[in-house]
């Protein structure tokens, strides 16, 4: 019992719990609406909306790399009680997002027949509407950054859920209103707006006029820190979304929906882990400030992303036509119940790669770039010349990712890990 109570009073355990119920409401209000996207939209519709959403993933993947930059920063300059230094880091932050996020629409709308002819699209008007949710999702960084890096997760998972309801009222009523794959788009772009207004309520004191002028920003030190981390987030996020784009490309339109749904389904392992990471990466910057052990806590992460990545694993393995009737709602999706199994085996090893990740960079152990540089590029030529059937297509992402997995924890080992001595 003293056990079960101090687990339940640890930091990563308690932030987790917060930040798992909230993603866990928003994932399933998420879900709900991928339900309904899926069973009220046309196959080619849904396969249109699966493939942008994973242009705007994709496009969205330094979003994540950045948002690493903020929390290490914010976390680190909080912990050592330098409120002026975290007004003024987050006024440069403000006006360098802010920007890049007017530019990245910019780009969409110049490359919109580019993105379209890729995906065989005949509309631009996609790729300009995916280029409004990547300039939301970029702004929204902003704030949640900050309020991760100042731990204040009870806050983070109330805003996930008001903001869920936000994107499944928008997503239902367009619907409703015939606007077909951009009803999906448009219902993430207010979920994005909701979010990044709600979040400035807490970071109100980063506003008041009381700065320190003389503070001075070390910008190299960012910089230093910052190039590595976005390749290295930016490239194992893409293990996740650069299947689905190849298959878009490779495959014809139902059978490209039929992966996109068989994603969906794989994808309730990473909403499940998601948050312990992201709870993680604070809390173990906390402790390295302090000198306090933060070995505990990393393998606390492992073991509470393991057990629920493998737990659903094997029920995809045991039950794959009732998990496809459940979360598609059968039809022809029941073709693609025997890939379930290993395309969740797949996403519990991506699972375990993002704690392995999150904790390298939060040490600032940025020599794992190349590492995601590689395991990337190596799982899009594998694909783009070996693309049969799904068979081959996942097979490729677990290889890869299994020897990715394989290769963090001979890192590990070899920084923390004394060998004994004869």
């Amino acid at each position: 019992m003293n056990f079960i109570t101090r687990l339940i009073k640890h930091e990563l355990v308690g932030g987790s719990f917060f930040m798992f119920a909230g993603s866990t409401l928003a994932a399933f209000l998420a879900f709900l609406l991928n339900l309904f996207l899926a069973r009220s939209l046309s196959y080619i519709d849904y396969g249109i909306f699966a493939s942008l959403l994973s242009i705007v993933t994709l496009a969205s993947i330094p979003a994540g790399s950045i948002n690493t930059v903020l929390v290490r920063f914010a976390t680190d300059h909080h912990s050592k009680g330098e409120i002026d230094h975290l007004k003024s880091f987050y006024k440069k932050a403000s006006i360098f997002i802010l920007s890049l996020s007017a530019l990245i629409l910019l780009l969409f709308i110049i490359f919109s027949p580019l993105i379209t002819g890729f995906l065989r699209l005949n509309n631009i008007l996609y790729a300009v509407a995916a280029g409004f949710c990547v300039m939301i999702g970029y702004a929204q960084i902003l704030n949640t950054g900050f309020l991760q890096g100042l731990t204040r997760f009870k806050f983070l998972a109330f805003v996930s859920v008001v903001s869920g309801i936000v994107k499944i009222i928008f997503g239902v009523l367009l619907v409703l209103l015939g606007f077909g794959a951009f009803s999906g788009l448009g219902a993430i772009f207010f979920m994005g707006l909701a979010a990044f207004l709600i979040d400035l309520i807490p970071l109100k004191f980063l506003f008041s006029k009381k700065e320190n002028s003389d503070i001075n920003i070390n910008v190299k030190e960012i910089i230093k820190y910052a190039l590595p981390t976005i390749i290295s987030v930016l490239f194992m996020t893409s293990f996740a979304s650069a299947d689905i784009i190849l298959v878009k490309h490779f495959f014809n339109p139902q059978q490209a929906a039929f992966y996109a749904g068989l994603s969906l389904v794989g994808r309730v392992i990473f909403y499940f882990t998601g948050p312990i990471p992201a709870v993680m990466f604070p809390l173990i910057i906390k402790r390295y400030n302090r000198n306090e052990s933060f070995n505990r806590l990393f393998y606390l992460a492992l073991l509470m992303v393991f057990i629920p990545s493998i737990a659903i694993t094997g029920f995809y393995f045991l039950f794959p036509k009732l998990v496809v009737e459940l979360f598609l709602g059968g039809r022809g999706y029941l073709g693609i119940a025997g890939y379930v199994g290993l395309f969740g085996l797949n996403l519990t090893i991506f699972s375990l790669i993002n704690v392995f990740v999150n904790f390298f960079l939060s040490l600032n152990k940025t020599k794992i770039a190349p590492l995601m540089v590689l395991g990337s590029l190596a799982q899009i030529i594998l694909i783009y010349t070996f693309h049969s059937n799904f068979y081959q297509v996942i097979g490729i992402s677990f290889a890869v990712t299994s020897t990715i997995l394989v290769i963090l924890v001979g890192y590990y080992l070899k920084l923390f890990v004394r060998p004994l001595k004869a």
